[in-house]
């Protein structure tokens, strides 16, 4: 496995702490800002952002879904549950959940925060909407399926932290609970050392 990075990217964090999770040999290339830009790289990535994944079969992109395949490679560590499950179903929900909710408006909210605050503040309350519904979720719960740590629970909680990193929302309740529970697992703080 073969991890394309560069530094100052947020969402390459996500795999790496997959594969320190599931203690998989991995390597990290990390890449300039040039390099990213070039066309080797773009060859991996068409629009030539990180992270990418080569599997040893080809490249594949795009965080949650390295997230997940990772996760399929190694069934006995349980970051997944088995394919055609309901709980397989709810990692799926809100790993696309939280892409899909959560972080385009949250993006949109910090990119149009200067010139457009409506705009921006329209965008973070789509964010409190999303992050309300994770919150209904963890009532109760310390994780999002099965009251067990999965993938799911790296992809949501990254996501989440992208959405503070960008002023879109401040954490508190059973979010910022859960985000400190996220951070303080070793393997997360190993992909963050390894990330610089």
């Amino acid at each position: 496995m073969r991890i394309y990075h560069r530094p100052g990217a947020g969402r390459p964090l996500r795999i790496v702490w997959t594969l320190e999770e599931l203690g998989a040999p991995y390597e990290l290339v990390i890449m300039s800002p040039e390099e990213s830009a070039s066309d080797e790289h773009r060859s991996r990535h068409p629009l030539g952002r990180v992270p990418v994944l080569d599997d040893g079969e080809g490249m594949v992109f795009e965080s949650s879904a390295l997230c997940l395949h990772v996760a399929d490679l190694h069934p006995d560590a349980g970051l997944i549950p088995a394919v055609g499950t309901h709980d397989r179903a709810l990692v799926y929900q809100w790993a696309f959940f939280s892409m899909t909710e959560i972080e385009p408006p949250a993006v949109e909210s910090r990119r149009r925060r200067e010139r457009w605050p409506e705009l921006s503040d329209a965008a973070a309350e789509r964010v409190r909407g999303g992050v309300a519904v994770i919150e209904e979720a963890l009532n109760g719960k310390e994780y999002l399926v099965a009251d067990r740590f999965t993938v799911a629970d790296i992809i949501a909680s990254g996501v989440l932290r992208v959405a503070v990193r960008v002023g879109a929302y401040e954490p508190s309740g059973r979010t910022a609970e859960y985000l400190s529970v996220m951070a303080a697992r070793p393997a997360m703080q190993r992909a963050i050392a390894r990330l610089g």
